[in-house]
């Protein structure tokens, strides 16, 4: 089906796709036969003299339901056809009402609206919208609706090809102005190789060794990835980064692990519970939801059925209040309280990782595992519904063992009490840390208030994977705050902390602060501040005593920002102005910034460029003991970044590729044009282009995320038919697509079509097929109110027929040239058939 866009002038609509030789359903037919009673007038939703079936949507309650195949009868009635209506309407009704409006249209392919109104459904037609409307549906017979949306998420885009690899390289030259040294360049090389769900990923490094000795090729990790999106689960093989929770220690591991973790398959999910909460609306009304006293959301809607289980909850206690106004201003309220709990997951949901393989006895460079001890890290939570979360962790070598657990409380009035232990023996000894915060805050809307504190014990001797011999120089550590936004514009803090020391050489360390950010204007915003600070070990770079901080932020535009900053205790202060680059070739950006620290200074200067296939940047810095001598030691440098891909067969160059990728490429049909790709072409801004160096790049898709490619072509023949110009992708872990702009069916025929007389066949439709490919899928034909029309996806060189849903069937056929570039003028076609004049 085809819909036309409605001129302001004459209404234009799409006919449906019939058989030539169809007749008018048996009830329009019959009740064509009895004249209307005069006293029943009719509104004119047909200004034609015959019949016309068109496409128009099926609205209800504000919002548009899907197509809908109907018939208008030159006597101004409305015919809906039965299947599409109940494909439509089935979702709005409980399984007895669809029983029941079964049995009414049972037997009937197309019905009119009174047919249906003692199953109650009453049906209109509005001819200014061009849209059947559902008036009212019996609410006892309304399936109940959900008013807010649970994050289930939408169909996924195409997948993407099942081999593809990239090749990021990034390149760093710098010169040292005191010497005249010029270093070896750093060279970073990263990238991925996929067939289907496994994944080789890979980084090297290669720069001269510390303090200028021998050039040095290290290895960042090499490990293998595969996904299993379904289960939300990943496996790791090789130089793998374990995942830990709570007070567990990191250690780099090779090995294997596996992690169970929705997050990173469904990242825009909604936190919400779920539940059984429901109303029912004997007539339509304004109904107003309260969370904790906040006004959340207004609905207007009409009687029936509906669903609150997935209103977002904030975590702790919700205390829900409806307010729900009749037609007649009549209001009532009801109310219920609702419980969240989650350690960052959704309510019954749960996430688990295990890391087993050789730790890394290395500090700097390649992994080294040839001194390394068998380990095992791993971890398991879960968010339950209507009890306190839970996490445990397990850690174990021959050097160490730890057992670590989590849990919260959820208090009332949104306030959240937090455990987090663990107990660990081994080499170092035995040894215990304990951890508890306490996390309470009031939404006021507009304003808020926040209170949180934590106390943090750790023993002499405790130990993690992380930290096998258990140095803890610090025993205890408090820490507290305040925060009241006062208004939209202004926002005050306080805050506490204290440092018990248990090394002889360092006393205790604490300090408050106490700061206010005001935004004088959307744009420009000045914090305030003062704080004493006392050290255990002071140092020039640690200073005690008290001091005042002063910060001004103008950020003119989204992609500018300048801020000047100074503290009064280490005599301190910088300022800077940065222009952010946009991802599109020929963008450029730049920043300007300037340190003192009670003596030292800096200066510096970035500039950085978008390209088609590489991005660049040049930054000069300077510096010295003070301003005065500030030219000193200066250093330049030049970073050069590129990539090399490969997907579907198709190679190109592009920028660094920070996930996955789509490339795309024109048809041989359009020559040497180009391919454009980006997410607006406005003001001739793209992303990238393809050319001499393969297809252009979209090189910032992200994982298991549906989003669009959108493209265009670059002097495009008039009338070439390139395709949608978008494509819906959903990538998978590092992978790639191929996308081409335009086909081997890309011309474009347009003409007028006429009856005896040269009148315009106004609002006439049709199929058009294939002759010399009988067995391609013939498109829909359809003129407006004039009588013009345009076909697409027409190949050179083939035959074309137009069958009309004329009475007599009409048809006529066309040839399009083989040197077509795009468009077919068929001019006027005029046929021997009857046109009644309007």
């Amino acid at each position: 089906m085809l819909t036309l866009v409605a001129s302001a002038a004459k209404a234009e609509v799409a006919y449906q796709q019939a058989d030539p030789a169809s007749e008018v359903p048996a009830v329009a037919a019959e009740a064509a036969t009895v004249p209307p009673p005069a006293q029943a007038q009719r509104p004119d939703i047909n200004p034609y003299d015959r019949d016309i079936g068109m496409t128009v949507p099926l609205n209800f309650n504000r919002r548009v339901l899907g197509e809908l195949d109907v018939l208008l009868t030159r006597d101004d009635r409305f015919i809906v056809y039965s299947e599409g209506f109940k494909r439509l309407i089935d979702p709005l009704l409980t399984e007895e009402a669809q029983k029941e409006l079964a049995a009414v249209l049972a037997g009937l392919d197309s019905f009119e609206a009174n047919q249906i109104e003692n199953s109650g459904i009453r049906l209109d037609y509005d001819p200014g919208q061009l849209a059947v409307l559902v008036l009212r549906i019996d609410p006892s017979k309304r399936s109940v609706e959900s008013l807010f949306e649970n994050g289930s998420p939408e169909e996924p885009g195409s997948a993407p090809e099942r081999f593809s690899a990239y090749l990021n390289t990034n390149i760093t030259v710098a010169k040292f102005h005191s010497s005249s040294r010029i270093n070896d360049p750093n060279v970073s090389l990263n990238g991925a190789v996929r067939f289907d769900r496994f994944v080789l990923e890979a980084d090297f490094q290669g720069q001269s060794g510390f303090g200028g000795g021998d050039y040095e090729v290290t290895r960042r990790y090499v490990r293998g990835v595969y996904d299993q999106p379904e289960q939300f689960r990943r496996w790791w093989v090789g130089d793998i980064d374990p995942e830990i929770r709570g007070r567990q220690g990191y250690m780099q591991l090779g090995g294997v692990g596996v992690a169970r973790q929705r997050q990173r398959f469904e990242s825009f999910r909604n936190s919400v519970l779920s539940g059984g909460r429901q109303i029912v609306l004997q007539e339509s009304s304004t109904v107003r939801v309260m969370r904790n006293g906040v006004f959340v959301r207004e609905f207007k809607l009409d009687a029936g059925q509906y669903d609150l289980s997935n209103l977002p909850l904030e975590t702790g206690s919700n205390d829900i209040e409806l307010e729900i106004t009749n037609g007649s201003g009549r209001v009532e309220r009801t109310g219920y309280s609702a419980y969240l709990d989650a350690i960052e997951l959704d309510p019954g949901d749960y996430e688990y990782g295990a890391f087993f393989g050789v730790t890394n006895s290395g500090f700097f460079g390649s992994p080294d595992y040839s001194d390394g001890d068998l380990a095992f890290t791993g971890y398991w939570r879960k968010a339950f519904e209507d009890r306190p979360a839970l996490g445990l962790g397990l850690q174990a070598s021959e050097a160490v063992q730890s057992l670590s657990g989590q849990t919260q409380f959820i208090l009332n009035n949104g306030a959240r009490l937090r455990f987090d232990g663990s107990v660990s023996t081994g080499d170092a000894g035995q040894g215990f840390a304990a951890m508890s915060s306490y996390e309470h805050f009031v939404d006021r809307g507009d304003t808020y208030d926040s209170w949180t504190v934590s106390v943090d014990y750790t023993s002499e001797d405790h130990a993690s994977l992380g930290n096998v011999t258990g140095v803890n120089p610090t025993e205890w550590v408090i820490q507290g705050g305040f925060t009241r936004r006062i208004n939209f514009a202004w926002t005050a803090a306080i805050a506490g902390s204290y440092r018990m020391s248990r090394l002889a050489d360092y006393g205790d360390s604490y300090s408050l602060s106490a700061y206010t950010t005001y935004n004088i204007r959307p744009s420009v915003g000045v914090q305030v501040g003062v704080d004493y600070t006392k050290f255990g070990n002071a140092t020039a770079f640690n200073r005690d005593g008290v001091g005042f901080t002063f910060a001004l932020v103008w950020t003119p535009s989204y992609d500018r920002r300048a801020e000047a900053r100074y503290s009064s205790v280490n005599n301190s202060g910088s300022v800077r102005y940065n222009k952010s680059t946009e991802n599109r070739v020929g963008a450029w950006g730049y920043s300007i910034a300037s340190s003192y620290d009670d003596g030292p200074g800096t200066l510096s200067g970035q500039v950085d460029y978008i390209g088609n296939r590489f991005d660049a940047a040049v930054i000069h810095t300077a510096f010295g003991r003070d301003f005065s001598n500030i030219t000193d030691q200066q250093v330049t440098s030049v970073r050069l970044g590129s990539s090399l891909a490969y997907a579907g067969g198709q190679f190109a160059v592009g920028r660094n590729i920070y996930d996955s990728f789509a490339m795309v490429r024109t048809h041989e049909t359009l020559g040497d044009r180009k391919a454009i790709v980006g997410e607006s072409f406005e003001g001739g801004r793209y992303q990238s282009r393809s050319g001499l160096l393969g297809p252009a790049v979209a090189n910032s898709l992200s994982a298991y995320v549906n989003q669009s490619v959108v493209y265009d072509v670059l002097d495009v023949p008039q009338g070439y038919d390139i395709g949608d110009g978008i494509k819906r992708v959903r990538p998978t872990y590092r992978s790639g697509y191929v996308i081409t702009a335009g086909s081997d069916a890309f011309v474009s025929a347009m003409g007028r079509l006429v009856g005896r007389g040269d009148v315009p066949a106004a609002l006439m439709s049709g199929r058009v097929n294939a002759v010399d490919d009988p067995g391609t899928e013939p498109e829909v034909f359809f003129t407006n109110s004039v009588g013009r029309f345009a076909v697409q996806k027409l190949k050179p060189g083939k035959t074309y027929r137009v069958d009309l849903f004329s009475s007599p069937p009409q048809s006529f056929e066309f040839t399009v040239p083989t040197d077509n570039e795009g468009l077919f003028d068929l001019k006027t076609v005029s046929l021997p058939f009857f046109v009644p004049e309007q």
